[in-house]
């Protein structure tokens, strides 16, 4: 196998092929990486309230892929610290930014945001260590 990271379309944050996956959309906006995202109530922990862990799964997949389109395909997360500074709502529609820190041979540093939509308030933090993938 000559490619050790493939893409098969069922990534469920990003895959368009996954009939249960978020599947996000990214652009750049500036320096920023976007996507934008509405969560249901199938995306919720306790009533109304969005899963934390969905948020995460947000912020990995805006991070790793700012990282990606900046610096090649063959990154992958390492370490993803993310920090929930208010409960997002179901059926609020939610922004997620990601920006490069800092970009060595072995190590990129990504940081990014949600918030919601409308107003800006910020719902999540987050940062992520990519590393290569040895080959």
């Amino acid at each position: 196998m000559t490619d050790l990271l493939l893409d098969d379309g069922m990534c469920f944050g990003c895959g368009p092929d996954n009939p249960i996956g978020l599947r996000l959309s990214f652009a750049w906006n500036g320096d920023c990486y976007e996507t934008r995202w509405t969560p249901q109530r199938t995306h919720q922990g306790w009533a109304g309230r969005v899963h934390g862990g969905m948020i995460g799964l947000v912020l990995d997949e805006i991070l790793s892929r700012a990282a990606l389109t900046r610096h090649g395909p063959h990154w992958v997360t390492a370490e993803l610290t993310t920090r929930l500074v208010r409960p997002a709502q179901v059926g609020v529609p939610l922004v997620g930014q990601a920006w490069i820190e800092s970009a060595r041979p072995r190590l990129i540093l990504c940081a990014g945001a949600v918030r919601e939509q409308e107003g800006g308030a910020l719902v999540a933090t987050g940062q992520a260590k990519m590393m290569p993938v040895k080959r």
